[in-house]
């Protein structure tokens, strides 16, 4: 009998070191270190995300999301919380970034040395396609927003009273080529 409850107990253990479905386990993904380096066009790009960050709760680095077309589906984001180093959001089409479960970026990597959120040329000169809204709903924390970063002289960002954690970008529906 003894032994039977120290299998019991020592499966239990192997189990949570596992991270199988006993216990409460978090799915951990790696992050990435491209910086604005990219490898194939946005379509590569994009199967890259999905698949490094499909179904991600933590991503242990930092989440760089560069060169994404206007189409893609990056709700699968949706289950990010935490990211250890920064957030990258460069050189995309695509309208509305969905991270609204992310509540920490612990910035133990910055990007160009003083960044933990970075977001710059999210839009199309060709095209009305332009990154508008940030979903960070659940982010908290002090923000500076740096005007003289934004990729266009005409970019409004804003913390709307009612939903402080829904960063907004008013931006003209066809980007000005000058």
């Amino acid at each position: 009998m003894r032994a039977n409850g120290a299998l019991q107990v020592l499966g239990l253990l192997l189990s949570l070191a596992r991270g199988s479905e006993v216990g409460n386990s978090q799915a951990v993904c790696p992050g990435t270190l491209n910086g604005l380096s990219v490898t194939g066009d946005a379509e590569n790009q994009y199967q890259t995300l999905y698949k490094l960050y499909e179904r991600c709760e933590v991503v242990m680095g930092n989440l760089e999301i560069v060169l994404t077309g206007h189409n893609a589906d990056l709700s699968f984001l949706q289950w990010i919380r935490e990211v250890t180093g920064y957030v990258l959001v460069a050189m995309n089409e695509f309208s509305t970034l969905p991270l609204p479960n992310l509540r920490v970026v612990r910035g133990t990597q910055v990007y160009d040395g003083k960044f933990a959120i970075f977001v710059m040329l999210n839009y199309n000169t060709n095209s009305s396609h332009a990154l508008r809204q940030l979903r960070f709903t659940q982010l908290t924390g002090q923000f500076l927003v740096t005007p003289g970063l934004a990729s266009q002289p005409t970019c409004d960002w804003h913390l709307p009273d009612d939903d402080p954690g829904l960063f907004t970008l008013s931006a003209p529906s066809k980007v000005p080529t000058s």
